[in-house]
């Protein structure tokens, strides 16, 4: 995957419904069989994600960073943060937490592939900042990106986007937990997942670029984010 720059977050395609109709069971069924395929998932998610963008769009228009951020299309990687100096920081600041967690897992802000599937720059650029900012949220809620963290996340994404490809990932995903792991999905993420997104601010509107040196609590209480609880292993 290559690093998306303002001009290629995304690449402007028309589906027709006979395309639509074909592809979100093929995006929805590989993205099972193969998750760690993060084209299938990209592709689901633009193929379904319409009517929530919009709503995320005008959400975002809301507010004055939410506005700026649509206005300016600034993207999130290696280029715009200065990595080094991330990992330089304090312990417990956001720009440190989010680098920690980039290299511990050995993702880069550069792997998010070019939304497709829609002409329209701004609804193509909300899904791209989703993307983008999607690693901030597993800091701010401190779930791992092992399958029962993601799977939660993504519950908690659902509830504060409306994004089908979120309410399909937990669908489907939750059918390769343990029982355990079920268990722990059902009664304490999913009501947490709920719980916090009736609470938080709007986090695709929130800057993050420009809050790096703040601690992850500050920005906790800023966006009124609540952590997620522990996972039991």
């Amino acid at each position: 995957q290559v690093e998306m720059s303002k001009s290629s977050y995304f690449t402007p395609y028309k589906l027709s419904s006979v395309q639509r109709a074909f592809l979100i069971p093929y995006f929805g069924l590989g993205s099972f069989l193969k998750p760690e395929r993060g084209d299938l998932v990209a592709g689901l998610a633009d193929a379904t994600g319409g009517r929530a963008l919009l709503k995320m769009k005008t959400k975002m228009m809301q507010t004055n960073d939410g506005r700026n951020i649509l206005k300016n299309k600034s993207i999130i990687s290696s280029k715009s943060l200065n990595i080094q100096k991330l990992r330089e920081l304090s312990s417990n600041t956001l720009g440190r937490e989010y680098m920690t967690y980039i290299d511990k897992h050995g993702f880069s802000p550069d792997e998010r592939t070019s939304v497709r599937f829609t002409m329209d720059p701004d609804i193509a650029y909300v899904m791209a900042r989703y993307r983008q900012v999607h690693d901030f949220w597993h800091v701010l809620a401190d779930l791992p990106p092992s399958l029962l963290g993601e799977i939660s996340l993504k519950a908690f994404e659902f509830q504060v986007t409306g994004l089908p490809m979120c309410a399909m990932s937990v669908a489907i995903g939750h059918l390769k937990l343990t029982h355990s792991e079920r268990m722990q999905l059902l009664h304490v993420y999913i009501p947490w997942a709920i719980r916090n997104s009736q609470q938080c601010e709007d986090l695709l509107s929130f800057p993050y670029e420009d809050h790096l040196e703040l601690p992850v609590e500050t920005v906790r209480k800023l966006l009124h984010f609540e952590k997620a609880p522990p996972l039991v292993l």
